[in-house]
């Protein structure tokens, strides 16, 4: 079946109206829930009142039971009762005037949102055209097949070929649906077949049609819409004076009090229920779960997209929270919230916020950190988060097995806490998040082994929730850069084979990445910085866990550390100015002990910039964190020399375009830092894995077909390894085609490496010089052979880009020349070896 369904949204655009998100606000608007509450309120206090005073007195109290919305003590003391006697005429003697008005008003709102949700939802509302639509498109191509089978089976010479086995004749047919016709040739033809198919034109056509009618429908709903808000507000307005009448102050509007702990437990407990279900209705767990996003948008602005804390939970929003979590807190019921519903939902983000909220002390909620924060935590969240240890997942002793069944059972339930913890959008504090990166590490190196649990490989589960919790801890930058800091955690996490390593992805990038506003030489930048030195100073160390090699697993456990691998080289290429620019043996973090001093730097013009903050790594720590690079998944390797000769040219270009000219040159070290990176490249893509000789034969040579994209821009770099083609150039066809077996490959190439490897970073360099115009050289641009010139040859290319070098920044060729061989020699990066060159030579 061709695509022939379109989404709400779609219908929307086509319709340039929003009747589905117009609903949506004005329910938002109006809040049934809190106006029916505060109905409720007042019509109760009515009914306790001997007189009108006592009424607005008790009114006062009910509300001072309620605690506080946004912040603002609804009573708080007698002020407030002073204040309702003022403001109600005569001391409240017409107040039960009042509160009729006021819950006649309510009403009106309650009903015109009830008017306005039957018009999406009820009978012949829009959802029922929505479907309507959807359906007609479906008719519409099955009816189109239908008349398309008739025909075929019609063709003429049908009963003669059916006796004698043979195809019916070859030609189009003309088909009808609906008083219109169409003629459809053959798909495909053969000697022996023919085939008839509807053209893809034609479900594009349909679909596009039945689109257009629901978003005809929908803009008529729209109209309905607006106008039935419209008489609402005119209703609200004359009611609105006639309180106004009576002294009522509207500028704040009737008070809703969704935070009592009688709302939190009714709410828990119609959750829990839906939650029971095989299928829970995602719209009534939104529903029922939509305290916790009130109190979210209270505290953060808005639940959907979160800013900062703009102040800490009152002393009625934690005990809303406490008593909501406690009326659902069935470990296994709410898990089955990210297994019974797959992907983003509306009540999994309310429930990790919720949590995320009641376990962070820094804006009043309980401290994980200490016994008593955690008890007073959800069961739910101790149970998969400080007690995962106790129920299935390890072996209950020293010496004792894990159970199988019981071990798949809890990690599904498992999975399903994580999956609803990584749909928050708040980050949880310091310490829920930590333990939670640790458990999802703990967890993932459990779930490896299940072979050894006597599970049958039909019954194996693969661990996302592990991913999942990482992501969830991934939201707290802060947390995420210490833990990758921490020497224990950050070995462990390195040394971990992820099912799913998209949480791992996460919480590399939080930790290592500096936030949105915060600059390189803010102190909140230490952090960040010194958590990319260690991560990167040790990622090659793991270089066979990351690139999960020779790690092999049933289908059902297959592992996945493409995510975690890329966000390593993303990390690399943040850090590339820092990286370049160590040598020798030294590896070390480098932190500004007088900020505020004369001389603050721990390194002066890096590329023409100066930073507080700093590191180093020495060349077998860089040549490590390459080789790391070069044994990932191919897609991840491919787009991280690409963007590794970006680099190189762009950091090149700026040079050029620092230096003024002025005969000092001084631009010297970052030439030196940038051949540096080429010689490391070339350094490890020829000597890696030289056991491997198809691996060597492809690094060596394999890219030489796309050789000629380095006389192009850099985006066609990332068609191709670019960086892996310096050895390849210098052997050219020979080593194409004739290269000998595997040792004797890899020993040409580390010659040739040594000696002609850095020619595409000459051309990079010249490339980058063109750009800046540097000396005149933007008059040489044609003298680089493009792809598709006659004389397009990578000796031309190379001799081009020398001729350039030579003539407009010869300066710079001894630095690139010392850089290059720092790290192709390795004499200086901290092993003294140097390669042996082959006998032949």
């Amino acid at each position: 079946m061709p695509k022939l369904d379109f989404t709400r949204e779609e219908v929307e655009e086509r319709a340039g109206k929003k009747p589905w998100t117009r609903q949506r606000e004005f329910s938002e608007e109006i809040k049934p829930e809190d106006m029916a509450d505060t109905a409720m309120l007042y019509a109760l206090a009515a009914e306790e009142g001997a007189t009108a005073g006592e009424l607005a007195e008790r009114a006062t109290e009910v509300g001072a039971e309620a605690g506080e919305l946004d912040g603002e003590s609804l009573v708080n003391s007698m002020d407030r009762i002073s204040h309702t006697r003022i403001d109600l005429q005569d001391n409240g003697g017409n107040m039960e005037t009042v509160v009729r008005a006021l819950v006649r008003s309510m009403n009106h709102a309650l009903e015109t949102e009830e008017d306005v949700s039957q018009l999406i939802v009820g009978d012949g509302g829009l959802e029922e055209a929505y479907s309507r639509h959807l359906a007609a498109a479906v008719n519409e191509w099955n009816g189109w097949q239908s008349a398309l089978e008739v025909e075929v089976n019609a063709l003429p010479g049908r009963e003669i070929a059916d006796q004698l086995s043979i195809d019916r004749p070859i030609m189009p047919v003309t088909i009808r649906y609906r008083d219109q016709a169409r003629q459809i040739y053959p798909a495909s033809v053969s000697a022996l077949q023919s085939v008839y198919a509807l053209p893809e034109s034609l479900a594009t056509e349909i679909r596009e049609r039945h689109l257009q009618n629901a978003a005809d429908s929908a803009a008529d709903t729209y109209t309905d819409i607006e106008e039935t808000i419209k008489a609402y507000r005119r209703k609200l307005a004359e009611y609105g004076a006639e309180l106004q009448g009576l002294r009522v102050d509207l500028s704040g509007g009737p008070l809703g009090l969704w935070t009592t702990e009688e709302m939190a437990e009714f709410s828990a407990a119609r959750f829990l229920e839906e939650l029971g279900e095989d299928e829970p209705d995602p719209r009534v767990l939104a529903m029922y779960s939509a305290g916790l996003e009130g109190i979210t948008d209270a505290i953060y602005g808005d639940a959907s997209n979160p800013g900062a804390p703009a102040r800490d939970l009152t002393e009625d929003e934690l005990a809303y929270l406490e008593t909501f979590f406690a009326g659902i807190d069935d470990p296994e019921v709410l898990a089955s919230l990210g297994n019974k519903i797959e992907g983003w939902d509306e009540a999994k983000r309310n429930i990790a916020n919720g949590i995320a909220m009641l376990a962070n002390p820094e804006i009043g909620g309980h401290d994980p950190a200490t016994e008593e924060g955690r008890a007073a935590l959800p069961e739910t969240v101790r149970r998969f988060v400080y007690e995962y240890q106790e129920h299935g997942m390890f072996p209950p002793g020293p010496g004792m097995q894990t159970d199988g069944q019981r071990f798949i059972r809890e990690l599904e339930l498992f999975n399903g806490f994580g999956d609803i913890m990584s749909q928050g959008t708040l980050p949880a504090g310091d310490q829920l998040s930590k333990d939670m990166a640790r458990v999802a590490v703990d967890v993932q190196q459990q779930a490896t082994v299940q072979a050894g649990m006597n599970i049958h490989y039909t019954d194996y589960v693969k661990d996302t929730g592990s991913s999942a919790l990482l992501t969830a801890a991934s939201r707290n930058t802060e947390a995420s850069a210490a833990l990758l800091t921490d020497d224990d955690f950050r070995h462990d996490f390195l040394r971990t084979i992820w099912h799913d390593s998209y949480g791992a992805g996460d919480l590399v990038r939080a930790g290592t990445t500096l936030p949105e506003g915060v600059d390189i030489n803010a102190p909140e930048a230490h952090q960040y910085v010194e958590s990319a030195y260690h991560l990167l100073r040790d990622a090659g160390d793991y270089e066979k866990q990351i690139s999960a090699a020779g790690y092999d697993e049933y289908e059902a456990l297959a592992y996945n550390n493409v995510a975690l691998q890329q966000s390593i080289a993303d990390t690399t290429m943040a850090y590339m100015d820092f990286i370049s620019h160590g040598i020798g043996n030294t590896t070390a973090f480098y932190a500004s002990s007088d900020p505020d001093g004369d001389d603050p730097w721990t390194v002066q013009n890096l590329h023409g910039e100066d930073y507080l903050y700093s590191f180093e790594l020495n060349g077998i720590e860089r040549e490590e964190l390459f080789r790391l690079m070069n044994r990932s998944d191919e897609g991840v390797r491919q787009s991280f020399f690409a963007a590794v000769g970006n680099w190189q040219e762009e950091t090149a270009y700026q040079a050029f375009m620092r230096d003024n000219g002025n005969g000092e040159h001084d631009e010297a070290p970052t030439f030196r830092d940038i051949a540096r990176i080429a010689g490391t490249v070339e350094r490890i893509q020829t000597d890696d894995d030289v056991s491997d000789s198809s691996k060597q034969q492809y690094t060596a040579y394999g890219a030489i077909s796309l050789g000629a994209s380095v006389a192009n821009t850099l985006i066609d770099f990332g068609k191709g390894n670019a960086l892996t083609t310096g050895a390849a150039y210098a052997a050219t066809e020979m080593l194409r085609y004739t290269l000998p077996d595997g040792n004797a490959a890899v020993q040409q190439a580390q010659w040739d490496a040594e000696n002609f490897g850095d020619k595409p970073l000459k051309e990079r360099v010249a490339q980058a010089a063109i750009r800046a115009d540097y000396a005149g050289a933007g008059e040489d641009r044609g003298e680089i052979p493009e792809k598709g010139d006659q004389d397009f040859t990578p000796t031309n290319v190379f001799n081009a880009a020398d001729r350039i070098g030579a003539n407009r920044y010869a300066h710079y060729l001894t630095s690139m020349l010392d850089g290059y061989n720092d790290a192709i020699k390795r004499d200086s990066s901290g092993s003294g070896d140097g390669w042996s060159r082959p006998m032949q030579q």
